[in-house]
């Protein structure tokens, strides 16, 4: 009998086991489509699932679950990046983890969403591949992202930056809807603006324009915020957009970008800066003209990038929108080659250089000459060429192509029958002459 109880608990177990399992598999895979319908929306590449990426997720979702202790540093101080490589995974590696009461896979997206460094995260172009874990302990649900490139080689470990934000949705409780429709939250102690938005499934931006507030306003406990308008209700005007945004800590210039819906391209050029520009928190970056405000002048496209300490060729291409065939064939490399820092590396087509304008082959014109006899020999010793009578014949002429008449020719003839009469009168003359004489 005891036997039939003890095999009857484990069999129990193992069902609660595969259970879960099936369970963190639907909500991780919820989280992936999630996260790529978000980099669908600015232009970018999914991230494909990866098993080495899943466990590291899981492992961590487990950790922290089940300790409490709610931070990006795992078992024995590990980081993103030790767990990724202790499960086997060779490339560099970030991740973005969020818990909270009844939390969703929608409400930890919008929340990601809602904080700097998280959506930054989501929105690097870098990555290639991520895998998720959940897990519940401590009354909450916990989700752990943990994304991937397998074509850079990660930092050495002093150089892995892990920051740690606060990312526990307090827990909330769902305010009921009025009569009219509409929908008003009382704040609680530890509630921000994520954790609402999130927990409501409301996107910040709506918070902070029903409410007339922005990013610089703080909640009380007992404040009043309107997250939905009665029915029928218009919703306020829309207020001008700021000329200006102000870094926080996590910002780059792509999520402010993406933040204020314009691309990067733009922001580069509003500030007069390059597309490897850091930004910090507390720099002030145009995000838009001013009224009436003249345009900045359009910047020379950059041709080249310098090799700095920790680059690669997939990251250089991938940081100007190449491929890495295209990086390499701009640079005339092959996929082993080595970097060096400083080297200097095209990002555009090179110019083609102009092949020289083949000079015209010379053309020989032939000549046609005739020489004509002497009409008359001069009583002297020293002996006189007669004059040459050149004549040339042009070569285009249609009719000495096609064998019409050589007038060249004919007035050689001529001149010789000339000369020959006149000879010949001399001749008479002379024996005229003689003859008198006698």
């Amino acid at each position: 009998m005891a036997r039939r109880t003890t095999l009857a608990v484990l069999l129990g177990l193992l069902l609660l086991a595969i259970g879960h399992t099936q369970r963190a598999e639907a909500q991780g895979n919820e989280v992936l489509q999630l996260v790529n319908a978000v980099r669908a929306e600015y232009g970018l590449a999914p991230v494909t699932f990866n098993a080495q990426l899943a466990a590291a997720a899981q492992g961590h979702a487990n950790f922290i679950a089940t300790e409490g202790i709610y931070s990006h540093y795992g078992v024995n101080g590990s980081t993103w990046q030790d767990r990724a490589q202790a499960a086997g995974y060779p490339g560099w590696a970030g991740e973005n983890l969020v818990g909270g009461t009844r939390l969703t896979p929608q409400q930890g997206v919008i929340w990601w969403r809602n904080s700097a460094i998280h959506f930054s995260n989501m929105l690097n172009p870098r990555w290639t591949e991520a895998g998720v874990g959940f897990a519940v302990g401590n009354g909450q649900n916990f989700y752990v992202m943990v994304f991937g490139t397998q074509n850079d080689a990660p930092p050495p470990r002093a150089q892995q930056q892990v920051v740690d934000v606060p990312f526990i949705v307090a827990p909330i409780e769902l305010a009921a809807p009025n009569p009219d429709g509409s929908i008003v939250h009382i704040v609680g102690e530890g509630h921000t603006f994520w954790a609402i938005a999130a927990r409501y499934e409301v996107s910040i931006a709506d918070l902070y324009l029903f409410n007339g507030l922005n990013e610089d306003t703080v909640l009380n406990p007992g404040d009043r915020l309107t997250i939905r308008l009665a029915d029928g209700q218009p919703p306020p005007p829309t207020p001008t957009p700021p000329t200006t945004h102000t870094v926080r800590e996590g910002e780059s210039l792509w999520t402010i970008a993406a933040a204020y819906r314009t691309d990067l391209d733009t922001l580069l050029w509003l500030n007069a800066v390059t597309i490897d520009h850091v930004v910090y928190a507390g720099d002030q970056v145009k995000v838009r003209l001013g009224e009436g405000e003249a345009p900045p002048p359009t910047p020379t496209p950059q041709q080249s990038h310098i090799v700095r300490a920790g680059d690669t060729a997939f990251g250089i291409a991938l940081q100007y929108g190449l491929s890495l065939d295209e990086l390499l064939a701009f640079n005339q490399l092959s996929a082993d080659t080595l970097l060096q820092i400083g080297q200097e590396l095209l990002i555009r087509p090179p110019t083609p250089t102009p092949e020289p304008t083949p000079m015209p082959t010379p053309t020989m014109t032939s000549m046609a000459v005739a020489l004509a006899p002497s009409a008359f020999r001069a009583a002297t010793s020293t002996p006189t060429r007669a004059p040459t009578a050149v004549a040339l014949a042009d070569a285009d002429t249609a009719e000495a192509e096609m064998g019409g008449p050589d007038w060249g020719s004919v007035l050689g003839i001529g001149a010789m029958v000339v000369g020959l009469l006149l000879t010949v009168l001399a001749g008479v003359a002379i024996m005229v002459l003689w003859r008198q004489d006698r």
